[in-house]
């Protein structure tokens, strides 16, 4: 009889009667089964292959199983090709499991499953894989694939000659381990968008190189899906704009040759994909560190760049606007801003030129600013005063407040001069000016009508509130100490106030009415202050 255990078959009884139980149980099985010698020595083979492989018996007991192993396109664990008498051959997956034959001998049965169709689809589908990998490889176009996850998976030899980049220093990173965060976010969010679609995209955008330096490319991408449906990754394939772009190049030398800096940004995002090397210059970063940046993040005032945007959607572009830029360690200067909108490689552009004006803008302020000043004092001139103090003086009529003038005069200057000279005497008078400003307001305007007569203007201010202030630079410019030549000496002042009087009052009035206290000032004796009263003349 046949006993059956712990999975090895073993007989017992006769050896004739064991035998036929033995092949009979196989018999049984629906699968292909045999029972081989250790060496390989058929002994027994069922049914299911006698039809398979097509030989009764007598040509198959005794014949070693190898006889019958077909090629099969190489080894593949756990599965065998057999062939039948015509040479045909079919694959079936080979369990081996030891058992005892008649007399205690060692066998080995053999059960064969058919996976014929499966096999072949797969080795069908290996060979289409092994195609694709082969032409991937052999592309002459720089080509990439990123996973869901915007990991780098593969690249062909191309991208590697292109890039400088060997697959070891690519595969298993993201775009944020190989570029800086604000070129590699715009290659993320293209992705993002693609993901999950069915669609293309080609766009324009910074790669980097072996070297470290980043190239502007046409940058064409496809999404795909996996097995189940779900997003599986991104196929991109680079075109060089340097070699497919012969004009653009052109226009890139010229541009680069450019004394004024010079900047292309993408109107949609306001990213930057060209500047020139003087503009480089003028902001203090490299070509590469601001390819890939923001046009926004170079303008001083926020405010100006809203109107060079409003020009822009008005009229479409703005030329010599006086625009304030910023370096990369924050110092300002001023550019003669010119922007023109294009379509460079039919992408949106806004082309700008600036021109650094900081020099000459100085020197003009410079030249400004010596016609307003006193030469002597450095002070506002009397034009100057004049024109500033009616503007204070119409604002104040506008939101009815109050203003006060007060003159000011240095008592006995004459003798000053006489005594110690010219030069003392406007040493003097500097000193007067700079004492005047250590008590004033930062916005009292404080200007020098002529000679050693200076006027004040201060905004906001009554007369009675004017008496408070008028005394303390009085009393400062009395304490001052006044360098002559082998000694010092003091001097005083003497003032006279005027405030506002009304909606029709002007500027000239109010300083007369202001020099009308002032004779009262010095025929009381001087060094003193003295406020306008109705009445008072001037003899």
């Amino acid at each position: 009889m046949v006993k059956v255990g712990h999975g090895v078959a073993t007989v017992e009884g006769g050896c004739g009667d064991a035998r036929r139980d033995l092949w009979r149980v196989y018999d049984d099985l629906p699968i292909c089964a045999c029972v081989a010698s250790a060496t390989g020595v058929i002994r027994y083979v069922n049914g299911a292959l006698r039809t398979h492989l097509g030989l009764a018996d007598p040509d198959l007991l005794g014949r070693p199983l190898e006889s019958f192993h077909g090629t099969g396109g190489g080894e593949r664990p756990g599965l065998r090709a057999l062939r039948d008498r015509n040479g045909a051959e079919r694959w079936f997956a080979e369990t081996i499991q030891p058992v005892d034959g008649p007399a205690g001998e060692a066998l080995r049965l053999h059960l064969f499953t058919d996976v014929d169709a499966q096999v072949r689809r797969e080795i069908a589908l290996q060979g289409r894989v092994a195609q694709l990998d082969a032409l991937f490889e052999i592309l002459p176009v720089p080509t990439f694939i990123k996973d869901a996850q915007g990991v780098f998976t593969a690249c062909n030899q191309a991208f590697e000659r292109y890039t400088g980049l060997m697959r070891e220093a690519l595969l298993g990173k993201t775009s944020f381990a190989m570029m800086r965060s604000g070129v590699a976010q715009a290659h993320v969010e293209q992705d993002r968008l693609l993901l999950g679609t069915d669609a293309a995209t080609r766009y324009e955008e910074a790669v980097p190189l072996a070297d470290g330096n980043l190239r502007l490319i046409d940058l064409s991408k496809a999404s795909y899906r996996d097995g189940l449906g779900a997003p599986g990754g991104i196929v991109g394939v680079v075109h060089d704009l340097t070699e497919s772009q012969p004009y653009e190049a052109r226009l890139e030398a010229i541009l680069e040759q450019s004394p004024i800096g010079v900047s292309v940004s993408r109107r949609d995002d306001g990213r930057i994909v060209f500047v020139n090397t003087r503009f480089a210059e003028l902001i203090g970063l490299s070509r590469d560190q601001l390819i890939g940046s923001r046009a926004r993040d170079y303008y001083l005032d926020d405010h100006q760049r809203q109107r060079v945007l409003e020009r822009l959607r008005g009229n479409g572009a703005v030329v010599n606007m006086e625009v304030q830029f910023k370096k990369a360690d924050g110092s300002p200067f001023w550019t003669l801003f010119t922007v023109n909108q294009a379509v460079i490689q039919g992408a949106p552009v806004n082309l700008a030129w600036i021109y650094d004006y900081t020099e000459r803008r100085n020197m003009e302020e410079a030249l400004r600013d010596m016609a307003s000043r006193d030469p002597l004092t450095g002070i506002h001139n009397r034009r100057s005063f004049m024109e500033l103090a009616r503007q204070q003086l119409a604002r104040a009529h506008r939101f009815h407040e109050p203003l006060a003038v007060f003159v000011l005069d240095v008592d006995h200057f004459k003798k000053i001069n006489d005594t110690y000279g010219h030069a003392t005497g406007d040493d003097a008078l500097r000193m007067v000016a700079g004492g005047c400003q250590a008590i004033l307001r930062e916005y009292d305007l404080l200007g020098r009508l002529g000679g050693e007569e200076f006027v004040v203007v201060l905004p906001g201010a009554t007369a009675d509130e004017t008496r408070v202030v008028a005394e303390r630079v009085r009393r400062n410019l009395a304490r001052m100490a006044i360098p002559a030549p082998g000694t010092t000496f003091h001097l005083t002042t003497s003032i006279g106030i005027a405030g506002l009087e009304g909606a029709s009052d002007t500027l000239e009035k109010a300083i007369h009415r202001a020099d009308l206290a002032l004779y009262r000032a010095k025929r009381e004796g001087r060094n003193r202050v003295v406020v306008y009263e109705p009445g008072m003349q001037s003899v």
